[in-house]
C-alpha cells in the first residue's frame, strides 16, 4: 500500500525486495505490478538512467 501511495504522489519507479521470497516487486505509475524471481540486478531506466543494483549479496 505505501509503494501505491508514492506512485500516487508522483514516484516513477519503486522497488519491494522480499528476501525470504527471493522476489522483487516494481512498482511504476498506470501499469501492473511487476514479479521478478532472484533478479541478478536491478536497473532504473528510464527513471533513474544508468542506475543498477546487484542484489546477489541479498540473495545469499
Amino acid at each position: 500500500a505505501k509503494l501505491q501511495e508514492y506512485l500516487e504522489n508522483g514516484s516513477q519507479l519503486g522497488w519491494l525486495i522480499d528476501p525470504e521470497s527471493q522476489r522483487v516487486y516494481v512498482y511504476r505509475p498506470g501499469q501492473p505490478v511487476q514479479v521478478l524471481e532472484r533478479p541478478a540486478y536491478l536497473e532504473g531506466d528510464p527513471a533513474l538512467p544508468g542506475f543498477v543494483a546487484d542484489l546477489s549479496l541479498v540473495w545469499e
